[in-house]
């Protein structure tokens, strides 16, 4: 049974991991290429009513990726930790 969790969460941390690079790496070139970036920068400049620039829900998306994040580096650093 411990083997089959921890191939489960070797695939998942995989996958989620592919998922990742997959999605913001691509979307983060076409952003830098596009001038998308200055669009956003300027979003940011003028939306400055007394709150974040983009609100609440900017604030629970950005502390969503960066837990995501932290729990792939986590569960990747378990798994050297233990071979």
């Amino acid at each position: 049974m411990g083997d089959m969790v921890r191939r489960l969460r070797i695939g998942f941390t995989a996958a989620l991991t592919g998922l990742i690079l997959g999605v913001l790496v691509p979307a983060q070139a076409w952003a830098a290429d596009n001038g998308a970036a200055q669009l956003v920068v300027e979003a940011a400049r003028k939306s400055r009513r007394g709150g974040f620039g983009f609100g609440a829900i900017g604030l629970i998306c950005c502390l969503g990726v960066i837990a995501v994040i932290v729990v792939v580096l986590i569960l990747i650093s378990r798994n050297r930790r233990r071979r």
